[in-house]
């Protein structure tokens, strides 16, 4: 077997770990299980990391870029309907929140372990910054898009941005809880409608 390389190596812990958080909870993400899980020897894990809260940080991290990521791809083919005169401010809203719900479904086992990162850190002394720094996250990626959405549909918001962002991620939260708990996707799409529609009373056309 070819020698893996340290970019390699993380790459393997971060997505173990993602697994193991998922099924098990932060708890269970021991450096034991997570080679096991990675099929390496735990030896390797620490020429990646120094620790396993190292390790957990960039677990959080890893989990963020990927959801910028899929944000992003979604803003920018959202975009170019936009320059094209394809979409109003009500389909790019129910586009986003389909965006997420999709990503949901797609990435389940991040999700969950996402959150289970977030309120294992809230919990444990000098790791709370990890919940902060996941939120803070959440909270740029939404400030872009609303803000995106707003210059290309022509639009203004009726309150700050900074007012909104909260209320979107008390939906998006919605949706991810519920469900991780029951699965039932009919009722993630139901309240991703249910969210497009909330959000739109907040838009009016710019003057």
């Amino acid at each position: 077997m070819a020698r893996l390389s340290v970019e390699q190596r993380r790459e393997l812990a971060i997505d173990a770990t993602m697994r193991v958080i998922a099924r098990d909870g932060v708890e269970a993400a021991t450096t034991r299980r997570i080679a096991q899980e990675a099929k390496v020897g735990q030896s390797s894990l620490f020429y990646a990391f120094t620790s396993r809260d190292e390790l957990l940080a960039a677990v959080v991290e890893h989990g963020i870029a990927q959801e910028l990521s899929a944000m992003d791809s979604w803003l920018s083919q959202a975009s170019a309907m936009f320059t094209a005169s394809q979409m109003s401010i009500a389909d790019v809203l129910a586009a986003a929140f389909q965006a997420f719900a999709d990503d949901l479904f797609e990435h389940r086992d991040r999700e969950h372990a996402l959150v289970e990162l977030a309120l294992y850190a809230q919990r444990t002394d000098g790791l709370e910054h990890l919940g902060e720094k996941l939120y803070r996250g959440y909270h740029d990626m939404i400030t872009g898009l609303l803000s995106a959405a707003a210059d290309a549909a022509g639009i203004t918001w009726t309150r700050p941005i900074a007012e909104i962002v909260p209320i979107v991620l008390a939906m998006t939260d919605g949706m991810t809880l519920n469900y991780l708990s029951t699965g039932d996707r009919a009722t993630v799409q139901h309240i991703a409608e249910g969210a497009a529609r909330l959000l739109l009373g907040y838009a009016v056309v710019a003057e």
